[in-house]
């Protein structure tokens, strides 16, 4: 709609003395839009020619115009050969000359009129001149408005929905995401726009800082407020060419908590000698804070005054305090006269004296108690005495646990936000800045903190050297490399009295592989921020006419849309990317989307299949890196999204690394249409004997995996288990190249093109090809290694699709394997196959326990193999949470290879075990294992479909990253002459 600030004024005299003019007024609008007309008030004896011009504040012409076909007087209208855009909130001037006479009203612009999105700006000196024909006028008197004006088409606006004037705890998140509009010149909701927040006032952080406005032309964030307390946060956001709004936010206190470290546990027995004892514990915090009590356990009989003690790990007292009105039994405590600070992650002691009767648990301090920031310190040696009462106690038994504990109150702690880990080449400077954040007690930002940053090695540089945390707490340096290339160096950032965090990065070697070199790249975290399409109606599935396509090759891409409309392809390849996890390599814009036909379902199988057209082809690039790639359809109408996989090959490749993705696994648990191999996921329970490639991935479209999903969601899912390892594998600059299942299944020679083959997850569908390639390629000298578990466990075979494609169908009747007329499709260890997985693995699938999120702990065995070079680690030790949710072991069925040698012997307690197991299989115990085949070839497996998380714990819960684990896996590839070319800091690489 067209408007104009001018309606229903008119002026109350005119004025000449004869001499020209520039005439003007300035203005701005609500909302960005278009001029598209100059407007004037013509004075009845006014003569000649008039041009119209628009100016921004400081001066610059934008646009002009000449009045032609002008009547004798009152308004004139002249439209710009060109509409001029004008951005939202943003002050403009539009003058006309004036040869002779003019029209005005002395002071009718002193207050500000409005109409509509249009405002005249009252800033005491409006209504402008010159007496200078065309030029820029800059004079004013007495706010005279000499009525010249604009016509105005308003575009897009930013309006505030919810989420203002909160209020919450300084340094807390707030409850509701601060959310906005944009909407266009209509009203309509306008999706697609980047909105850009930014804390303007009072500190804090918003996350994220930019997002894209969704179907209904909404974008949010969410505001963590500052350290301040009672102040008052500011967030403005800003759409380009829009306009802005503010949020306010107002943060109150909250009060300091205290923590103990032994909050649940309890003495298992009373012991006593009669002899006087100190008895102690050594702890740690993760925080620097203070200690403000001592407490300990007393037992019945226990006679006495006691005394508690803090100590450093060297002997030094440092506080003391004497318990007072204690009870006959139980936990005392005892108030510090004045609180004893402490740093974080160093070793203390506390003490308490025993004069007869001690209470404890013998064993309890072998493993680390942790609860809040305070933790018991596992060093074999811990749960500490003295047979001489008030004096340092550093003898210990059996790490008996005699309960002696503080109370702690947390201070500030420092912390890594972003820039660990990067890799650059030699010279240049890191793509991101190393930050950190200083917090206070409660979590809040503190603002003010120095800290310094020292580098460990010559040649590397940071800048500054030191900084002052900002209102967010946040404090930042660069990071610019050395010329040496492959090397591996940390930055320290300290907070003097409040800790330190340490840096890691590499310079890029000399000669890099092609994925050390994609790697350098920047990455796009936001491949991650799914809005995903609705399970029960999904508003928009695709799926790929093939698993994988060579580099340079193309792909058919099918997509579906509930409704027909726009929808959009935006391309990631999958890696680690200095963090980022995924690189964008194509974005196909707006494409035109179909409803496609129903689909087929064959009644006996059970086989669900989609014979959809093709909606885009997706052209790969000659220079597109080998990898797993993501394809995230996006509906442009609803903003609602699904994903579809596939594999990219270097087909001339002859990197280390073979890694397969187990796309047979991925259409085995898949239920889109209703039917999976699997009853807990089919219609009535009744399991398909066939799947199609044919059809969307169901945890790519309509239910995709999370921490809190069943466990069987998760078990289709190449983001669940193989991106952590290629996560890994990337940061570590590995030479990978990627294939899937068919990829082995079709190509007898793909393996010798490699040092390894690498099976991750759970890879638990093979055919007999597949395993005949890679039983061929062990004894033609291929190292295979097994980081999974459940893997070659069910033979399929597949068919033609009904149009035709090869291999599109995959058949398993599992238990009904007779009723397969082709191929006995059941178990590879099962009657008639009778050719167990162990032969090839040297472990076999044994059992489960359906908890995607928990795990055993992976107990290590014969630690002086060469495996476990460099960990540190001896038999007996744990790697935590290792082994799930399926695993493998070895048992006695005359199918074990020989020399095979057992690494780890871990305790499990199956919820399901597995059937056709020898008698006398021990369910209770899972290995990892390795052995060497006559041909020379090494094989290793985990025994566990979750031993990566070891590796890498992206988007894992309680993750379990361990340099242990890291340093096992370094070794194994290099025994197979596979090498890091960017490894961790403190990795050995033999």
């Amino acid at each position: 709609m067209m408007t104009n600030l001018f309606t229903n004024q008119v002026p109350n005299f005119e004025w000449s003395d004869g001499t020209p003019y520039e005439l003007g007024m300035k203005f701005q609008s609500a909302k960005a839009g278009q001029i598209t007309a100059i407007r004037y008030w013509r004075s009845i004896n006014e003569p000649g020619t008039h041009i119209g011009r628009i100016w921004t504040a400081t001066g610059t012409q934008l646009a002009q115009v000449t009045f032609t076909n002008e009547t004798t007087s009152g308004w004139q209208q002249q439209a710009l050969s060109t509409p001029l855009s004008i951005l939202a909130n943003t002050i403009y001037i539009v003058t006309v000359t004036c040869n002779s006479t003019s029209s005005l009203i002395i002071g009718g612009l002193a207050s500000q009129i409005v109409n509509a999105d249009l405002q005249s700006v009252a800033d005491g000196n409006n209504g402008v001149f010159i007496n200078s024909l065309n030029t820029f006028p800059t004079q004013s008197y007495n706010n005279s408005n000499y009525f010249r004006d604009i016509v105005f088409v308003a575009g897009s606006s930013i309006t505030k929905v919810s989420g203002d004037n909160q209020s919450g705890t300084a340094g807390s998140t707030l409850p509701g995401p601060l959310v906005l509009q944009v909407t266009g010149q209509n009203g309509d909701p306008q999706a697609g726009v980047t909105v850009n927040f930014a804390v303007t006032n009072g500190g804090g952080s918003v996350s994220p800082t930019s997002a894209v406005s969704d179907a209904n032309g909404q974008a949010s964030t969410q505001l963590t407020l500052g350290a301040t307390l009672g102040a008052t946060n500011t967030v403005t956001a800003t759409a380009s060419g829009i306009g802005s709004v503010n949020f306010s936010a107002t943060e109150q206190s909250q009060q300091p908590t205290s923590q103990k470290l032994l909050a649940n546990q309890v003495p298992s027995f009373e012991w006593s000698d009669g002899t006087p004892y100190e008895l102690g514990m050594k702890f740690q915090s993760a925080k620097a804070g203070q200690i403000t009590h001592i407490r300990y356990w007393r037992s019945t009989n226990e006679p006495g005054t006691h005394i508690g003690k803090i100590w450093t790990v060297t002997g030094t007292q440092l506080a003391q305090a004497t318990f007072t009105n204690e009870t006959g039994s139980g936990w005392q405590q005892a108030a510090l006269s004045t609180p004893l600070s402490i740093l974080p992650n160093t070793t203390y002691v506390v003490s308490v004296n025993c004069n007869n009767t001690s209470s404890l648990t013998m064993g309890e301090l072998a493993s680390p108690i942790l609860n809040g920031d305070l933790r018991s310190v596992a060093d074999g040696n811990n749960g500490v005495f003295s047979s001489s009462v008030h004096s340092f106690p550093t003898q210990s038994y059996n790490n008996s646990n005699y309960f002696r504990d503080i109370i702690f109150v947390a201070g500030s702690s420092i912390t890594k936000v972003s820039g660990d880990n990067q890799i650059g080449t030699a010279g240049s400077t890191l793509a991101n800045p190393l930050v950190v954040q200083v917090t206070g007690q409660n979590g809040n930002p503190q603002a003010g903190v120095t800290v310094n940053f020292a580098i460990t090695s010559s040649g590397d540089s940071v800048s500054p050297t030191s900084a002052v945390s900002d209102a967010n707490g946040q404090a930042s340096t660069q990071l610019t490399l050395g010329t040496t290339p492959g090397t591996t160096n940390t930055v320290t950032a300290t907070a003097s009295g409040i800790g330190s965090v340490t840096f890691s990065f590499m310079t890029a070697p000399e000669n890099p592989n092609p994925i050390t070199l994609e790697n350098l790249k920047t990455g796009n975290p936001e491949w991650s921020q799914m809005n995903w399409v609705t399970p029960s109606a999904p508003e928009i599935v695709g799926y790929a006419t093939a698993t994988s396509v060579n580099k340079g090759g193309s792909l058919p891409i099918r997509v579906s849309l509930a409704q027909p409309g726009q929808f959009t392809i935006a391309v990631y390849r999958l890696g680690y990317y200095n963090g980022a996890g995924a690189r964008l390599v194509l974005n196909s814009g707006s494409l035109s989307g179909i409803t496609q036909p129903d689909d087929t379902l064959n009644s006996s199988t059970r086989l669900f299949a989609c014979n959809w057209s093709t909606s885009y082809t997706l052209a790969v690039g000659g220079d597109w890196i080998s990898g797993v790639y993501i394809a995230r359809l996006t509906d442009q109408s609803t903003g609602k999204q699904s994903l579809v996989w596939f594999v990219v090959r270097d087909d001339s490749s002859n990197s280390d690394i073979l890694f397969q993705s187990s796309f047979t696994t991925f259409s085995a648990y898949n239920n889109s249409g209703g039917y999976s191999l699997y009853p807990h996921n089919s219609i009535d329970g009744q399991r398909a004997f066939k799947a199609s490639y044919d059809r969307p991935f169901a945890a790519a479209s309509i239910s995709p995996p999370s921490p809190t999903s069943p466990a069987w969601q998760n078990n289709n899912s190449l983001l669940t288990w193989e991106y952590n390892m290629l996560r890994w594998l990337e940061s570590q600059g590995y030479d990978v190249s990627y294939a899937t299942n068919m990829d082995v299944h079709t190509n007898s020679g793909l393996l010798q093109s490699h040092n390894l083959f690498m099976s991750v997850g759970h890879d638990e569908y093979w055919s007999q090809e597949a395993r005949n390639h890679v039983q061929q390629a062990r004894d033609g000298g291929v190292n295979l290694t097994f980081f999974s578990a459940n893997s070659c466990y069910w033979r399929v075979r597949f068919e033609n699709s009904s149009t035709g494609e090869a291999n599109r169908i995959m058949a398993c009747y599992k238990d009904d394997w007779s009723l397969d007329s082709v191929a006995p499709t059941t178990r590879f260890r099962a009657v008639p196959n009778s050719n167990p997985e162990n032969s090839l693995l040297g472990v076999l699938y044994t059992g489960e326990r359906l908890v995607y999120s928990a795990g055993y702990d992976f107990v290590v065995k014969n630690s002086t193999d060469p495996y476990y070079a460099n960990t540190g680690l001896q038999d007996g030790d744990k790697l935590p949470l290792l082994v799930g949710f399926e695993w493998d072991a070895v048992v006695n069925n005359g199918f074990t290879p020989n020399n095979l040698v057992i690494l780890s012997e871990s305790l499990v307690i199956p919820e399901s075990v597995a059937p056709d197991l020898p008698p006398g299989t021990n369910t209770q115990i899972s290995h990892a294992v390795r052995y060497t085949a006559p041909s020379g070839a090494k094989v290793f497996s985990t025994g566990s479909i979750q031993w990566m998380w070891g590796l890498d714990s992206y988007n894992v819960p309680s993750p379990r990253t361990d340099i242990k684990a890291q340093q096992v896996a370094v070794n194994v590839l290099a025994s197979m002459d596979a090498r890091p070319t960017t490894p961790g800091a403190n990795i050995v690489v033999p």
